[in-house]
């Protein structure tokens, strides 16, 4: 029998080891919805390639997807509640996943 906390471990690793899924999550991290389209380009991505990894994303339940008000046909993205996004006592932004926290780059506004 597995064990249900070793397997979300090794599902959020094997997520965070993507560099673009990282960058994906630290845009949601602002905590606003956004669209397939705005983050394949906010990573530098074409769009099946950022939806690709938003699919994994939500799939390994550390992402969101509502459709969009404005046009029901897309998607919207957002981190779940359960990722934690605060602020350290140093000023830096980290997300917690429970089994791992990412430390995010401070980035000039």
């Amino acid at each position: 029998m597995s064990d249900p906390a070793v397997a979300r471990r090794d599902v959020v690793f094997a997520l965070l080891a993507d560099p673009v899924r990282r960058r994906i999550l630290e845009l949601l991290a602002d905590g606003q919805p956004h669209t397939a389209s705005t983050c394949a380009k906010a990573v530098g991505k074409r769009l099946d390639a950022a939806l690709k990894h938003l699919v994994a994303l939500r799939d390994a339940a550390v992402v969101a997807s509502t459709p969009d008000p404005s046009d029901a046909r897309r998607q919207r993205y957002t981190l779940r509640p359960e990722t934690v996004v605060r602020t350290s006592e140093n000023g830096q932004r980290e997300m917690d996943f429970g089994c791992a926290v990412l430390r995010m780059e401070n980035r000039a506004p």
